[in-house]
């Protein structure tokens, strides 16, 4: 039997989720994109833009770099410069990528290691390095949800 391979399972997990994302957003009418549901939720453009920004600063966590969580307002502002699918797709992709170098630069030997940084509870490094899979696929279920509030009961993945 062959051992499983926690870097692929990450890489993995992490792509899958991405092209899930990536494709319900693109299947969101460009018109809903950037409008909350009923005026008061998030739109879709905020929701993806929120996990590119997840990406990048799990990326750093796990390339050693400090990564700080910023402040409410600066996050605001950050998240609403995203206004149009093409730019929340591009820091998707970018900040992505950006992870996928981080994964595969880990050391796997380190995984089971706990730190309290970056979201200040202890946490395995294999833990952390999941979190921007599974929140994507968390976010994701928001944009499906949109859909079929839009009107919209297809599966785009």
């Amino acid at each position: 039997m062959t051992d499983f391979d926690l870097k692929s399972h990450l890489r993995g997990f992490t792509e899958r989720t991405y092209a899930m994302l990536v494709n319900d957003l693109k299947a969101v009418p460009v018109k809903a994109q950037n409008v909350g549901v009923s005026g008061i939720g998030r739109s879709p453009l905020n929701i993806v833009a929120e996990c590119a920004a997840t990406n990048g600063m799990i990326a750093k966590f796990l390339s050693g770099v400090e990564a700080q969580r910023p402040a409410p307002e600066e996050r605001a502002k950050l998240l609403a410069s995203f206004d149009t699918a093409e730019k929340a797709l591009a820091y998707l992709e970018s900040e992505t990528n950006t992870l996928y170098a981080a994964i595969d630069g880990l050391d796997v030997a380190t995984l089971s290691e706990m730190s309290d940084k970056p979201f200040g509870r202890p946490m395995s490094k294999f833990a952390i390095a999941e979190v921007p899979a599974l929140h994507m696929f968390y976010h994701d279920g928001q944009l499906n949800y949109i859909q079929s509030l839009l009107g919209d009961t297809e599966m785009h993945w």
